[in-house]
């Protein structure tokens, strides 16, 4: 084991330890499936609002109940730019913009060196407005998972109907680790955006937490029904039905959270990118992940990288 690997095992290990029972699906397991949630999803973002500075929350409606999510437009070049909607990590604070921010889009976008050339939008998932602690708590419940996931992928389709409207160029949905499979799961369910960004994702999200190093952090019933996590949260199938060439993939060798063997296959003929890094190590790399961001919005695909770079 490397220290990409020991990182990921470590920090996973830790977590298990602050949340003791706060686990991922300790309370229940009753839930829709994630693929079919997603797809009933509908929330309504007003046109005029996407290129006005300000935080806005949207009510989304899904199977599951409604949630309650939010988006930033955080800088709007013009109608003749494409259009990045960015969806963060899982248990990220993604709109603390300020100095003392940990976020991924504060990394990728705010302190960079130059802008990216794009309208760029954050969007924030249902339970990642307040404390880590109250989000464990939530995730207790796997119906709260989906509706969480879910919301979050109906947000990013009423953002990219509306883009569309505002702009006369592409749309493109970007996100890393939670925000890889919101990427994924909204090009399973709808296909409506020119270009795909997964990072450190995949399309076996149930598998994540019935092998990976997560499984730690996974509550004991749901460790004994390993199948019913397969069943409500892998949509491998309907991922690999998209008849079209607009997804870029970036994954991790050594990534022992969203495990290469495990999610490279669902991608298919697809042409990942392949950092020589672990899951935290790799989320760390900044100015590649931001050269990946801009490698997609340019739909760039070729064959798969192993990219050694530290």
């Amino acid at each position: 084991m490397n220290v990409h690997e020991l990182v990921d095992v470590g920090t996973v290990g830790l977590s298990a330890l602050l949340v003791r029972d706060a686990k991922f699906f300790a309370r229940s397991l009753a839930a829709p499936s994630l693929l079919d949630a997603a797809a009933g999803a509908d929330a309504d973002v007003a046109a005029a609002a996407l290129s006005k500075a300000g935080r806005r929350t949207v009510t989304v409606d899904t199977p599951c109940g409604a949630f309650e999510a939010a988006y930033v437009p955080w800088r709007w070049r013009g109608p003749e730019y494409p259009t990045l909607l960015y969806h963060h990590g899982s248990g990220e604070r993604p709109f603390d913009f300020g100095r003392f921010g940990t976020n991924s889009f504060r990394r990728l976008f705010v302190t960079a060196d130059s802008e990216i050339p794009a309208n760029v939008v954050a969007v924030r998932a249902p339970f990642h407005g307040g404390t880590n602690a109250a989000y464990a708590r939530a995730m207790g419940d796997l119906e709260n998972f989906v509706g969480m996931l879910a919301a979050s992928v109906g947000l990013m389709e009423a953002l990219t109907v509306r883009a569309r409207e505002r702009t006369d160029a592409s749309v493109h949905l970007a996100g890393i680790s939670l925000g890889g499979w919101a990427t994924n799961l909204h090009r399973a369910c709808f296909d409506t955006a020119d270009g795909y960004v997964p990072m450190f994702a995949g399309a076996a999200l149930g598998e994540m937490f019935v092998s990976s190093a997560y499984r730690k952090l996974t509550g004991a019933p749901a460790r004994r029904n390993p199948d019913r996590l397969r069943e409500v949260l892998d949509f491998e199938e309907a991922f690999a039905a998209v008849d079209a060439d607009d997804c870029r993939p970036l994954l991790g060798r050594y990534d022992r959270i969203i495990e290469y063997e495990a999610q490279r296959p669902g991608y298919g003929e697809m042409a990942p990118v392949v950092l020589n890094r672990g899951h935290v190590t790799g989320s760390l790399a900044t100015a590649r992940l931001r050269e990946h961001v801009l490698d997609g919005l340019s739909n760039g695909r070729g064959r798969e990288t192993a990219d050694g770079r530290m």
